[in-house]
């Protein structure tokens, strides 16, 4: 049996997403539930799901998730997929299961990437096919998707949860999409392309429409004077203006009419749609950009933008696939940035009208970014083909910001962003020779006349980099461009071939004899054995002005090697039509068997399976009481949910080995309840969760579960399969709840237990007041109309997955906590929420350990804050390979505490021996690839926080210089920076006394196994008027001595220096202290 082809769009999706929790009685107020941050990512956002629900994303892991209006009991599970959180509301399982909601609805990660979070939007954009869309309750259209059979809504937070149950209760809608982002795939090209010979023919591209889909186009640019005819802002920017000069580098490079910088086909007239903004590149515009485009005329089409491809056909390769035959305009997309992996070709490149493109250098090799395929559902060969993408000089924009500068009008950039317009200004060339041609016979001439490198295979290149010179000539070419024979479930030894016709068309004024063969190659690397692909007849006549078929088969049985298989058919004549068979690596199918505590088949039951000896991750949901799923041969952990009325039974298994065919029986009648009291008889429950941690080698897989309300008697657990060694398994169970107040100050109970090695049949503890320690927080000074949330996280000593719950703190940020304190640290978050209840301020105190009877006090809060290097296990800035990642807390406060920040601005740069190599619109955050081998770097970032946030380090900027070069292997090295701390004694609200010296003492932090010196000069200098001016203040040793100004200002502080090692680092904090 074999598929192929991507699945449907709009018909049910194979996806499932496991039941998560049992939903238990509400509390009384809204606690939140909240998981350990054990990274080293310095940021936080708020983000209100489509249900309503809101979540905290603390750095890449889950900070606390709270049920919205009328869902305060609420369930929800947490997880990592591809390096990405997900959070999912127990309601939103079901029409997950049924294909009728998008998955990235809950991706919290992705939502924040697109600028959804609460800080940035008051509503989840969203696509929404099917009639019932404009009738759903609480819907707000904003853009009819007639390409698409689908319309733009808006669904405000404030309400989302009935519009959510309108969307998925309605039979009329079909499916419920996050309007999503995409982003831009960021003078000797067009030679190198060959375009001046198609210029001396005389094809410049007179009489095309090419239309532009990007950021916008500055048509006021010299090079582009006169080449633009329309334009068409979809975007919420008030204009067209090009805001970061991709658009226009992209317009210049396939139509500008600049002496020197020439464009592909100078003649063309361009169509400048924006459908991105500085946030990215919003689904809804692209569709509303396609489709007008194509009403415009369009010849060709330019994306120079993507995203992630999955198996299902997207709207935007629905609307790209729909448009090309409708209208017979070619789609010319940038294949992606994404490096060298396979599968990471970016959609909507992958549509199959899409003619993709992937970026080569001068030098013709593959460039490092540039994705490869298969294409997700069938492994189709994507890209098409390759063209120039780095370091292409164009027209920079007026108010352009990226790129290295070549002139005071020109910038190079690097990204198959740059290698589509070439393509894209070819098919314009194509298009003036060939008037009655369709999009698919331009881009099937371009796909056969490419020049293919022998060093690369289809799926780095297609058939090669595009040759101009040989297209305007070429008189061959096969329909289709490449193809694929599907997937071929394992077992193989009952494969049948499959055949798929390949027809040749000849617009020559003489027949052309082929003599074909097959260049093939598995997944090893090694030529493909005979048989696996065959063409016949191996020799065919294509006559003049006409076409000839063969047939083309993959045969996986006669494969030797499970993968990918990939090659082409190669004509006597030189012309490549790529070809690919995906052969299923050993996978069989695991059944799931789910039992209720009535030993009745359960219907409310499901399964999280997560690869241990792989990167397999399926969500199983019953169907009477079974369920299956496919997986490859390996191990996995596996947890189990089954319910019974309003009880829930956790049955994990942490080994599923898989095989052969096996069966998952999870029996809710072999749980025990889980129950944790506390001394205070009064206390009410908050929250529990049990979280398991599994390590197989150099791999560790967590999950937890959260009962927001606690466990409540209704909770119960047990272990599938077998025993466990000690270093491979460790099980927490944690628990809080709310006692008594002492006034107008909260006092919460907080604990956590881990074992190793096994799951606990069944828990119950009753931990006594003397096995408790008392810990006292205190927050201050406290900006005007702020109010704060906080909680004690627990840090199980063997590194398990743990989970606490955050609470309000009194009306003078004060609480009390009683937390267990034998074999447990804790780490303490506080969130400073305004007046929208938006986190704009997170705090994190390093890890502590207590002693059980112990009175203990911590204090948050107080200046001055600044950059933060605490002690970590992993390097907050570091290079692997040749990605540099930087990530440095800007606001660390004056107890030590690791402090984040809202900003309205911002913005981290790197630069390589003085070049430009990218920025991020973050604070001390950004990740950037860089050419290998060693370099001199500048890392430049600067953050303004939000107003009202504090009055303290209301902007705070760095600056570090260093060398670093390639890092092999697997383990991050970290960057040789250097932190000062400035910690002078101030008052309790953050000020110091007028007219007097001011000891300020400075503490120098490095990275562990960074720094290459030690620190041989610091220079500080003061302000007294936000920055505007400064003056130095002596340094003795490591104290500066500040002579303070008038009362009623503030002083801000600068500190530059250098280690002996020659790397260099100055941080800036305007309003650094009060003066009183």
């Amino acid at each position: 049996m074999s598929t192929s082809g991507k699945r449907g769009a709009w018909g049910a999706a194979a996806l499932a997403v496991g039941l998560l929790a049992s939903g238990l009685g509400a509390a009384t107020a809204a606690p939140e539930a909240a998981d350990r941050a054990t990274t080293t990512t310095a940021g936080t956002r708020t983000v209100t799901l489509v249900t309503g629900d809101r979540v905290l994303l603390n750095g890449d892991r889950l900070g606390s998730v709270t049920g919205g209006p009328g869902r305060e009991g609420a369930a929800f599970h947490a997880f990592h997929r591809a390096g990405r959180l997900h959070v999912v509301p127990r309601d939103a399982v079901r029409p997950l299961a049924e294909g009728k909601l998008d998955l990235r609805l809950f991706d919290v990660t992705g939502l924040v990437e697109a600028g959804y979070d609460d800080a940035r939007r008051t509503d989840v954009p969203l696509i929404v096919t099917g009639s019932g869309a404009r009738t759903a309750a609480g819907a707000s259209v904003t853009a009819d998707l007639p390409v698409v059979g689908a319309v733009a809504v808006r669904a405000e937070k404030v309400g989302a949860a009935g519009l959510f149950d309108s969307l998925v209760t309605d039979p009329d809608v079909t499916k419920v999409w996050l309007d999503g982002v995409r982003l831009p795939s960021l003078d000797r090209s067009t030679a190198q392309i060959g375009a001046p010979a198609a210029w001396t023919a005389g094809y410049t591209g007179q009489g095309v429409k090419v239309a532009v889909l990007d950021g916008g186009v500055d048509g006021a640019h010299p090079d582009l004077a006169g080449q633009e005819v329309a334009e068409r802002n979809f975007t919420e920017d008030p204009d067209a203006t090009d805001l970061d000069g991709h658009g226009t580098h992209v317009a210049a490079t396939i139509a500008s009419r600049h002496a020197k910088y020439r464009g592909v086909a100078p003649d063309a007239k361009l169509l400048d749609g924006k459908v991105c903004s500085r946030g990215g590149c919003r689904e809804s515009w692209i569709l509303d950009g396609l489709q007008w485009a194509a009403d415009q005329g369009a010849d060709v089409v330019n994306l120079s933008l993507g995203g992630t491809d999955t198996p299902e056909v997207d709207p935007v390769e629905e609307a790209v696939n729909r448009l090309s035959a409708k209208t017979g305009a070619l789609f010319v997309v940038a294949a992606g940035n994404s490096g060298s992996r396979p599968g990471t070709v970016s959609s909507p490149s992958t549509a199959d009208a899409a003619l993709a493109v992937g970026a080569v250098g001068r030098d013709e090799r593959i460039a490092p970014f540039s994705s490869r395929g298969p294409r997700a559902g069938d492994g189709g060969v994507k890209p098409d083909v390759t063209a120039p993408g780095v370091d292409i000089a164009a027209a920079k924009a007026s108010k352009g910001n990226i790129g290295t500068p070549v002139d005071e009008t020109h910038v190079a950039l690097s990204g198959t962003s740059m290698a589509s317009p070439h393509v894209a200004g070819a098919a314009a060339l194509l298009a003036q020779q060939h008037p009655d041609w369709t999009g698919a016979q331009l881009k099937a001439a371009l796909v056969a006349s490419a020049k293919p490198n022998p060093d690369l295979g289809p799926l780095d290149q297609g058939t090669g980099r595009v040759d101009l010179a040989k297209a305007i000539t070429t008189t061959l070419t096969s329909d289709p461009v490449s193809v694929a024979l599907g997937h071929q479930p394992w077992p193989h030894d009952d494969d049948v071939p499959v055949t798929k016709q390949l027809t040749y068309r000849n617009t020559g004024p003489t027949p052309v004899t082929l003599d074909l063969t097959v260049d093939a190659r598995g997944p090893d690397g090694k030529p493909a054995p005979a048989g696996v692909f065959t063409v016949a007849p191996t020799t065919v006549t294509v006559p003049a002005g006409g076409a000839a078929r063969v047939a083309v088969t993959g045969d996986a049985k006669a494969a030797a090697t499970d993968g990918a298989h990939v090659g082409a058919v190669v004509t006597s004549t030189g012309l490549r039509t790529p070809i690919s068979l995906d052969r299923e690596v050993e996978s069989y199918d695991v059944g799931f068997k789910y039992t209720d505590a009535d030993g009745k088949p359960a219907d409310r039951a499901s399964s999280l399976v997560i690869g241990l000896t792989n990167d397999a991750v399926v969500f199983p949901v019953s169907s009477a009481g079974t369920a299956e799923a496919r997986l490859p041969k390996g191990d996995y952990l596996a947890l189990n949910d089954v319910l019974t009325g309003d009880r829930i039974a956790q049955l994990p298994q942490p080994l599923l080995r898989v095989a052969g065919e096996v069966t998952v029986d999870a029996d809710a009648r072999l749980a025990k309840p889980v129950a944790v009291t506390f001394p205070d008889p009064d206390a009410e429950d908050l929250f529990g969760g049990i979280g398991l941690t599994r390590t197989v080698g150099d791999r560790t897989v967590s999950a937890t579960t959260v009962f927001l309300g606690g466990f409540r008697g209704a909770v119960s657990l047990a272990q599938l399969g077998p025993a466990l060694p000690a270093d491979e398994l460790t099980t927490t169970v944690s628990a809080n709840a709310k006692g008594a107040p002492v006034g107008t100050t909260p006092v919460n109970y907080r604990a956590a237990w881990s074992e190793r090695g096994k799951v606990p049949t069944g828990f119950t503890r009753a931990p006594a007041r003397d096995e408790l320690a008392k810990v006292t927080t205190a927050i201050g000074p406290r900006p005007t109309g702020r109010s704060y949330r906080y909680g004690g996280l627990p840090v199980p000593p063997d590194g398990g997955s743990s989970s606490g719950v955050l609470s309000a703190t009194g009306p003078d940020g004060d609480a009390v906590d009683y937390v267990l304190a034998k074999g447990m640290n804790w780490v303490w978050l506080v969130l400073q929420v305004d007046e929208r209840n938006t986190t704009e301020v997170l705090l994190r105190s390093p890890e502590r350990g207590y002693r059980a009877g112990g009175e203990y006090r911590q204090r948050f809060g107080r200046p001055v804050f600044g950059p933060i290097l605490p002690d970590s296990p992993f390097p907050y800035s570091s290079r692997l390979g040749d990605a540099i990642s930087f990530a440095l807390p800007l606001w660390g406060d004056g107890y030590g505490n690791i402090g984040d920040s809202n900003t309205t601005s911002a913005r981290t740069t790197l630069y390589r021996d003085g070049k430009k190599v990218g920025e991020y619109p973050n604070a001390a955050n950004g990740r950037f690839e860089v050419a290998p081998g060693a370099g001199e770097f500048k890392v430049d970032t600067e953050g303004v926080r939000v107003p009202g946030a504090s009055e303290f380090s209301t902007k705070v900027a760095g600056t570090w210089t260093f060398r670093s070069d390639t890092v092999p292997g697997t383990t991050p090295r970290a960057l040789p920076l250097t932190v000062v701390r400035f910690e002078p004694e101030l008052d309790d609200q953050g000020a110091a006394p007028a007219d007097r010296v001011l000891r300020v003492p400075l503490k120098v932090q490095q990275h562990k196994g960074g720094a290459d010196g030690k620190v041989r000069r610091l220079d500080v200098e003061v302000s007294f008027d936000d920055g505007r001016t400064w003056s130095k203040a002596p340094v003795t040793g490591r104290t500066a001595l500040v002579r303070n100004g008038a009362a009623g200002g503030f002083a801000s502080l600068r500190v530059k220096g250098a280690d002996s090692a020659g790397n260099t680092f100055e941080h800036t904090l305007i309003r650094a202290y009060r003066i009183k």
